[in-house]
């Protein structure tokens, strides 16, 4: 996934949860109009903790600049496994 512009806060920060820094105010709003945000800082903290439980890779979190980019990496693939696509 990626998003345009940089990370709001530390990465490390928001790995650790509890920090929200929305970038888009309306998005946000429209997630709590329908039950599914809660602005607790716990989007982030709660992917690395469903992929550590399942056992696949660590996300990642990149910054790039120029243009200026967050990309959020997801892999499927367990630890370990050596049977890789």
């Amino acid at each position: 996934m990626a998003n345009p512009g940089g990370f709001r806060i530390e990465i490390d920060a928001a790995k650790s949860g509890g920090i929200s820094d929305p970038r888009n105010g309306t998005m946000l709003k429209m997630f709590n109009l329908i039950d599914i945000g809660e602005r607790a800082g716990s989007g982030i903290p709660n992917i690395f903790r469903v992929w550590r439980e399942q056992g696949w890779a660590m996300p990642t979190i990149t910054e790039q600049f120029e243009p200026e980019r967050t990309l959020l990496t997801l892999t499927f693939e367990k630890i370990g496994d050596k049977n890789r696509r």
